[in-house]
């Protein structure tokens, strides 16, 4: 089993307002794929037509950050009691850490050229369901995925903890243009008619239903959507003030 904590933050430098958090206690497959769900749900998604398909893509690329939640499962001393794996999401930037630094007998020099198994077991376990493509090759994807999408390395810090810390892109004005646009177009569509369907805002806004989910789990943590009821036959209440 694996611990892991969630923490969706607003500040921009501490950890000032928690927004929403999560634990969990689950079996490692179970655990990398929900902490996946956590990040996707409150970071920014942009899309990209190609075709006739529409793709979601993340403002921190996927593929670095589930190759960083598995290097923290990994990588975890699972001696050190009451710490967990953590995920925190800042304003400005995605910490995930895990109990112990660098593994015994490997140097700091050596750091991402080398790689010291900390639990060979998980990391077996791993590359049978084909988490790990090769050992001691995270490191490197994680720096390729995210200087592909113009995005600052990831920085690395080593205490008691183990912490990779990736850089969100700053959102230009005509992205928060956009995005408050979208939203009006939201509350302007529950506004007549409280009973519309996720399906239905789907239809009327271009969204993907992750961005729609988004959208509305926004709103309800800012307090100014309200569900009232079950999801089916129930209602939405705009707060006002």
């Amino acid at each position: 089993m694996c611990q892991f904590s969630f923490l969706f933050l607003k500040g921009w430098l501490e950890k000032i307002h928690i927004l929403d958090r999560k634990d969990i206690n689950a079996d490692f497959i179970s655990t990398i794929n929900e902490a996946i769900i956590f990040l996707t749900k409150h970071l920014n998604v942009s899309y990209k037509i190609e075709g006739i398909q529409r793709q979601d893509i993340l403002e921190i690329p996927e593929i670095a950050l589930r190759e960083a939640v598995i290097n923290a499962v990994t990588h975890r001393n699972y001696f050190e009691e009451g710490a967990n794996v953590v995920i925190e999401i800042f304003d400005d930037r995605v910490e995930i850490s895990n109990p112990g630094g660098l593994p015994k007998g490997l140097d700091l020099k050596d750091f991402g050229k080398k790689s010291i198994r900390r639990n060979p077991l998980i990391a077996n376990l791993f590359q049978r369901v084909r988490f790990i493509e090769k050992l001691g090759t995270g490191i490197s994807r994680m720096k390729k995925e995210v200087l592909d999408a113009g995005l600052e390395e990831p920085k690395y810090e080593f205490t008691g903890f183990f912490t990779i810390v990736f850089k969100r892109p700053k959102v230009s004005k005509t992205v928060e243009k956009t995005v408050e646009k979208t939203v009006e177009k939201i509350i302007d569509l529950i506004s007549k008619n409280p009973k519309i369907t996720i399906k239905e805002i789907q239809k009327e806004t271009g969204l993907t239903r992750r961005g729609v989910e988004y959208n509305i789990d926004k709103l309800k943590k800012e307090s100014i959507l309200i569900r009232i009821g079950p999801d089916k036959g129930g209602h939405w209440k705009i707060k006002t003030t």
